[in-house]
C-alpha cells in the first residue's frame, strides 16, 4: 500500500502511525540537512512530542546538497511521511513517522529556505551535516579558502552552506528586529554547539562585526550527543517494508532498537517538551559526549579498517570474529576508559558491553565500509585526542596505533587479497598519494597537518610505535598481527 496520508488508517493496521492531527502542526524547527540519521533519531523524538500535544513543534527539513532533491521528492509524494523499520536480532516493527511537515531543496530555492527561516515561528535551526559540512581547518576555524564559504561570503542571499544560511538568517532576524533562532548542533563533533557558535561568530565577523556581536550575545547553540545505529537504506529495506508491512515507501530508514539523546538547557527562544520523549536534559553535555564519540564513534572506525582489510564487509560478521570483538574490547577497556571523565548515571561498563551488543547486531547489518568513510574527519575527533592523553599520562596506546596503522594501510587501497578498495574521503587524493608513497613508516601521512596538527607527530614514542604496527600488518597480516597484540 503506497505511504501517504490518505491510507494511515489502512497501514495502522499492521503499523504504527502518527497519533496526532499533522494539518494542525505547526514547524518550529527547521532542519539541516535532511538524511537518514535525522529521521532515525530527531524526527522520532519529536513524533513523540506531537503526540503529546505540542503542535508547534513540527520540522520543515531542508536539503543542503544537488543530490537531497530525489529524495526530497520522494518525501514530498507521500505527504513528507516515512517508516521507521528498527530491528532487533529477534524481530522487526515498522512505525511511520509524521513530525517532517514540509521539505526544501536549498540549491533549487535557497530563497524559500531564507524567507522560512525569517519566520519567527520557527524557533530551533538544527544540524545534521557531518563533519565536513562545518567547513573548519585543522585549528578548528573557519576555513576562509574553502570555496563554498566563499561563495556565500560573496552571495549571502543564496548560500550554500549551513553556515551561510545560519549567519544570513540571523542578520535578517536582527536587521528586523526579531527574536534569533536556536542552532542545535546533532552531529558527532566535540563541543558541537561551541564549535558552531564560534564557526558562526568567525563568518559572520567577516560579514559584520556588529553582527557577529549581536549573534554572541543573543543567540544560544547548546550542545548535544546523540546516538542511534543507522545504516544506509537500501533496496532491500524497500522490500521488507512491502512483504513483512505491506507499505510502499519510497524513503524508508532502517535503524537499531536503542536511542539516546543528551541535551544542553540553553535555547534562545523556548524548546519542545524533549524531556517528557526521552531525551536527557542536562547542564553538561561534555562528559556524555566524550563517552560516546571516543568509545562508539572511535570503536567503529579502529574496527572498520582492520575488519575491511581481513575482507568482512558487513560489521556484525566481522564482530561475530572473536578475535576482532576481543579486539574491539580491549581497545575500549585499556586505551579509551582512562580518557572518559566521570559520566552521571553510566557504568562505564555496562555501556561498553552494549555497544559489543549493538555492533554485533545481526539485523542491522551495517557496512564495515560507511564506518571506515571519511576517517580524516571522524579520527582526530576520536581517536587522537586519546592517544595524545594516554601518551601524557604514560598510559596504553597500543591499540589505538594499531587501528590508526589499519587506516594507514587500508590508504593504500588495496586489501590483503589485493582488491581494490573505494576511499570515500574529502582528502582522498591526498591521503592515497600519502600512504603510497612509503608502505613501511607513517612519515608522509603524518606530515598532513590538517589531521594530526604538529604535536603528535614530534612524539617519538607514538612515531616508533605506529611505524612497528604498519610494518608487521605488512609482514605479518591483520589476523596475525591482532591475534600477537592481544596476547
Amino acid at each position: 500500500m503506497k505511504l501517504n496520508q490518505a491510507n494511515l488508517e489502512a497501514i495502522s493496521q499492521a503499523s504504527d502511525v502518527p497519533a496526532y492531527d499533522r494539518s494542525n502542526v505547526i514547524c518550529g524547527i527547521m532542519h539541516m540537512s535532511i538524511g537518514g540519521f535525522h529521521r532515525s533519531h530527531q524526527a522520532v523524538y519529536i513524533d513523540d512530542v506531537l503526540a503529546n500535544g505540542h503542535h508547534t513543534w513540527g520540522i520543515c527539513a531542508v536539503g543542503l546538497m544537488p543530490q537531497d532533491q530525489g529524495n526530497i521528492q520522494k518525501l514530498q509524494q507521500q505527504d513528507n511521511l516515512y517508516t521507521i523499520l528498527e530491528r532487533t536480532a529477534e524481530a522487526d516493527s515498522a512505525r511511520v513517522i509524521g513530525s517532517i511537515i514540509e521539505t526544501l531543496h536549498a540549491p533549487s530555492s535557497p530563497e524559500k529556505v531564507l524567507d522560512r527561516l525569517h519566520d519567527d515561528q520557527i524557533k530551533i535551526l538544527s544540524l545534521t551535516i557531518t563533519e565536513k559540512g562545518y567547513c573548519y581547518d585543522s585549528n578548528r576555524n573557519l576555513d576562509g579558502n574553502h570555496p563554498l564559504i566563499k561563495h556565500d561570503l560573496d552571495n549571502l542571499s543564496a548560500p550554500k552552506t549551513a553556515l551561510g544560511y545560519i549567519v544570513s538568517g540571523l542578520k535578517n532576524r536582527r536587521d528586523a528586529g526579531k527574536t534569533p533562532f536556536t542552532v542545535m548542533s546533532c552531529d558527532n563533533l566535540p563541543h558541537n554547539g561551541d564549535l558552531t557558535k564560534q564557526l558562526v561568530l568567525q563568518f559572520a565577523a567577516l560579514v559584520d562585526a556588529d553582527l557577529s556581536a549581536w549573534i554572541k550575545n543573543n543567540v544560544s547553540f547548546p550542545n548535544s550527543m546523540v546516538d542511534r545505529i543507522t545504516p544506509v537504506t537500501t533496496d532491500d529495506i524497500v522490500k521488507t517494508l512491502q512483504a513483512k508491512f505491506q507499505i510502499d515507501d519510497a524513503w524508508p530508514v532502517v535503524c537499531e532498537d536503542y536511542i539516546q539523546w543528551v541535551l544542553e538547557d540553553d535555547f534562545s527562544d523556548g524548546r519542545p517538551p524533549l524531556h517528557e520523549v526521552g531525551v536527557q536534559i542536562v547542564a553538561d553535555v561534555d562528559p556524555y559526549e566524550k563517552m560516546k564519540v571516543r568509545l562508539l564513534n572511535g570503536s567503529h572506525s579502529a574496527l572498520s579498517y582492520l575488519a575491511y582489510l581481513m575482507g568482512y564487509r558487513d560489521v556484525d560478521k566481522a564482530m561475530n570474529d572473536p578475535l576482532i570483538a576481543e579486539f574491539v574490547r580491549a581497545y575500549m577497556d585499556d586505551d579509551i576508559t582512562p580518557t572518559i571523565p566521570n559520566v552521571p548515571d553510566i557504568d562505564l561498563d555496562d555501556y561498553k558491553s552494549k555497544l559489543i551488543e549493538r555492533f554485533s547486531n545481526p539485523a542491522i547489518s551495517d557496512q564495515v565500509q560507511r564506518l571506515a568513510e571519511d576517517g580524516s574527519q571522524k579520527i582526530p575527533n576520536a581517536i587522537l585526542p586519546c592517544i595524545a592523553m594516554q601518551l601524557e599520562k604514560g598510559g596504553s596506546t597500543k591499540y589505538a596505533v594499531l587501528a590508526l596503522a589499519g587506516w594507514f594501510r587500508y590508504l593504500t587501497a588495496v586489501d590483503e587479497k589485493l582488491e581494490p578498495i573505494e576511499i570515500t574521503d574529502p582528502l582522498s587524493t591526498k591521503l592515497i598519494s600519502s600512504a603510497k608513497l612509503d608502505t613501511d613508516t607513517p612519515r608522509h601521512l603524518l606530515a598532513i597537518e590538517e589531521i594530526f596538527g604538529t604535536h603528535l607527530p614530534l612524539n617519538d614514542n607514538f612515531v616508533k610505535d605506529l611505524t612497528s604496527s604498519m610494518q608487521r600488518l605488512k609482514q605479518n597480516g591483520v589476523r596475525q598481527t591482532l591475534q600477537d597484540a592481544l596476547n
